[in-house]
């Protein structure tokens, strides 16, 4: 990426002109590592947007059948993201996810990659 000021004032807008609030929860443990209910939580604005995952074809008599898995991601800035680590759960739309990886793009410390887990409740 060249111009680092000027891209990233270009993501910036976008993610703040389309962007969507969300809810990042990290519970806390307790001596023996498990989780208890009390947690803190912090919140940041990003771009939610779907990956390809996992593309497969078949054939079979004459038909042809393709697979796609989608993973879903959040792209927000690298500053919001920095604080955010694997484990944390986001809430968003009445479902969980869990973060998977947080990705610096391009490692250019302008915006981040959020890959998500849906958690089953």
């Amino acid at each position: 990426m060249h111009n680092g000021a000027f891209q990233l004032n270009k993501k910036r807008r976008a993610i703040r002109t389309q962007g969507r609030p969300f809810e990042v929860v990290r519970p806390k443990t307790n001596k023996f590592n498990e989780p208890t209910q009390d947690g803190e939580s912090f919140g940041f604005v990003g771009i939610l947007h779907d990956m390809t995952k996992f593309t497969a074809k078949s054939t079979n008599d004459a038909s042809t059948i393709q697979q796609r898995n989608y993973a879903p991601m959040i792209l927000t800035l690298w500053e919001d993201a920095k604080g955010i680590q694997p484990k944390d759960l986001i809430r968003f739309n009445g479902k969980s996810y869990r973060i998977a990886e947080v990705r610096n793009v391009a490692e250019a410390n302008l915006v981040a990659d959020i890959s998500l887990e849906e958690v089953q409740t």
